[in-house]
């Protein structure tokens, strides 16, 4: 298994090619997120799906969805042209990234996976807060907002230059993180499915988890949510922490969990 990710890294790691490592990683890129959100949509949006289990009783419109689903095509091809820009510019062989799996072993492989998602968060966070100033938001961020009822391909609707900065957030990465291919390629793989439930609409954690000693740092769908619906708070992407210690986190997170959960329960769409 580590052969295949040293595999991808030569055929998209050569200096002064660019066209090859953004067809290539933007077609890795395009169907990792059509499997997750596809499948995503297709349990919780079809008829006689798990709609009596949805946060928003609303379903969205034809038009959200061709619009999201445009979005998201251009951000796949910003995803792989970013990539593709660091393999023209020859920046690869100044990564952290390690083509050798017993340089550091199978211990450190799965550290550098949690390491990884540590650092994007906090990017995130960041970087989420700075696109919610009054006056940057308008500009960028309003695209992804413009659905208040988020769907799983509501996940990549971004505007191009809101592309660029979540782009940017997996390239500090490899520059901070010692990190095989395959790591990473399990790293974004788990950033898309967390991402995708993120915006699915639905909750798969169980009634109390936002108030569980683990339950209470991880993000859930129903605080995701609530930051569609109102555009304020909880601005986190995997964990929940930095919501909590910067004062972020939505004051009415516990009850709106509760009700989410109680709703469900009894088959009755939350509100």
């Amino acid at each position: 298994m580590p052969e295949t990710g040293s595999a991808l890294l030569s055929v998209i790691g050569a200096p002064g090619t660019f066209w090859l490592p953004t067809l290539v990683l933007a077609a890795l890129f395009g169907v990792r997120y059509l499997v997750f959100a596809g499948l995503a949509f297709w349990i919780g949006y079809r008829p006689g799906g798990a709609r009596r289990r949805k946060l928003q009783a609303a379903m969205p419109s034809a038009a959200q969805i061709r619009r999201e689903l445009g979005y998201s095509a251009i951000a796949v091809a910003v995803f792989g042209a970013v990539s593709g820009l660091l393999a023209w510019l020859g920046a690869l062989p100044h990564t952290l990234i390690y083509r050798d799996f017993g340089r550091h072993g199978a211990a450190w492989f799965v550290a550098s996976i949690v390491l990884a998602l540590v650092v994007h968060d906090a990017w995130f966070y960041w970087t989420h807060r700075l696109l919610h100033l009054r006056r940057i938001f308008p500009l960028i961020h309003r695209v992804h907002h413009l659905s208040t009822n988020p769907t799983p391909w509501t996940s990549y609707a971004f505007h191009p230059a809101e592309s660029v900065v979540q782009a940017l957030g997996v390239m500090l990465i490899v520059f901070v993180v010692p990190i095989h291919p395959l790591a990473l390629l399990v790293f974004q793989t788990i950033s898309t499915a967390v991402n995708v439930y993120g915006h699915s609409g639905y909750e798969l954690y169980p009634s109390g988890w936002s108030r569980h000693p683990l339950g209470r740092w991880l993000n859930t769908s129903v605080a995701h949510n609530a930051h569609h619906a109102t555009a304020r708070h909880n601005y986190g992407l995997y964990f929940l922490w930095w919501d909590r210690w910067m004062g972020t986190l939505d004051p009415d997170y516990d009850r709106r969990y509760d009700a989410a959960s109680a709703r469900c329960e009894v088959g009755q769409p939350a509100q």
